[in-house]
């Protein structure tokens, strides 16, 4: 049967996230560096009109099991494009959900690759079992922190996130405001660390700008603010149009996302990242970012090894074209 795409792209894409929708926009251009056009590409969404307008590439609903199946047989290969998608913090189903597609992209003989990726938390046995039962099943898999590694044994590429890969350019422009970013967690660190920046010099000195990375965020910084826990002045749902505009301008930034902080390293804005997610330590330790210690929120350092940054670019470019190879020679 003739296959009509080289490559399914699978991952938490048109669900309102923007650091998924960096990560899908980073993997599209990795794969058209590596000769692949756009219509040789499809991806799974959550709101696929809006996915072909942004990354025009063929759009798949990702809830019509129908639609999914038609596409593992008309696709060579799977690709698990970076993130975090196989927690179970956010939503049990998460790891049922892309276990199943592995499952049935290896029933229509699809090929599958991963690529980006993090493991992780997953606080329920059944839920690492289906993490390493889909794993092993990919032709060759590449993770972006030392926890993803361990989990997989070493049996896997250590690259960083495929966003680092993402041209930005950075406007010039005199620093006029702080940028914040909190996310749900536990219901207590994400209002911890805000008083924490309440009480900060900072928040004392500067305009406060709260960068909402998916509509989650929003509304939870508007509780934030709504309670009188910390002062926002304006709040921001960004799209990609909006980042280099909206980061160049920054003097620092406070944050929990992992994406927040990749965001803060390219504009090279001074970041204090929130340890909530071993991603999130591991990724500050990489590039000599400061973690949040619980207690009081300083101007931030700058970022110490940001002059590893095209480098870095490189070797993810490399280590993206290892697995291409890999997958497509099976």
């Amino acid at each position: 049967m003739t296959r009509r795409w080289k490559v399914l792209l699978c991952g938490y894409y048109g669900m309102g996230n923007l650091g998924d929708e960096l990560l899908a926009a980073a993997t599209i251009r990795l794969l058209k560096n590596c000769g692949l056009k756009e219509r040789e590409i499809a991806m799974l969404s959550g709101e696929p009109k809006k996915s072909v307008e942004q990354h025009r590439v063929y759009p798949i609903d990702r809830w019509s099991r129908r639609d999914v199946v038609r596409a593992l047989r008309l696709s060579e290969t799977l690709l698990l494009g970076g993130g975090g998608i196989f927690q179970d913090s956010s939503s049990f189903r998460s790891p049922w959900y892309y276990w199943t597609v592995v499952r049935l992209a290896k029933l229509c003989g699809c090929k599958t690759w991963a690529v980006g990726q993090s493991i992780g938390p997953l606080s329920r046995r059944i839920n690492r079992l289906l993490a390493q039962d889909a794993f092993r099943s990919c032709e060759i898999v590449s993770v972006r922190d030392l926890h993803s590694q361990t989990f997989l044994n070493g049996q896997c590429l250590l690259s960083d996130d495929l966003a680092l890969a993402l041209p930005f350019g950075r406007e010039s422009r005199r620093p006029e405001y702080f940028l914040v970013n909190f996310r749900r967690h536990d219901g207590e660190l994400e209002y911890e660390a805000a008083r924490a920046y309440a009480r900060s010099s900072p928040a004392g000195k500067l305009k406060t700008v709260g960068v909402a990375m998916d509509k989650n965020d929003l509304q939870l910084m508007r509780e934030i603010r709504e309670r009188g826990v910390c002062g926002v002045d304006e709040l921001i749902y960004p799209d990609a149009e909006q980042l280099s505009k909206l980061f160049s301008g920054a003097a620092g930034a406070f944050g929990m996302r992992l994406h927040f902080g990749v965001l803060s390293l390219k504009a090279g804005v001074p970041c204090t990242l929130i340890p909530y997610d071993s991603k999130v330590s591991d990724f500050a330790g990489r590039w000599g970012g400061t973690l949040w210690n619980g207690g009081g929120v300083l101007f931030p350092p700058p970022w110490q090894k940001r002059a590893d940054l095209e480098a870095a670019c490189a070797a993810i470019q490399s280590d993206f074209v290892l697995c291409f190879e890999r997958a497509m020679r099976s």
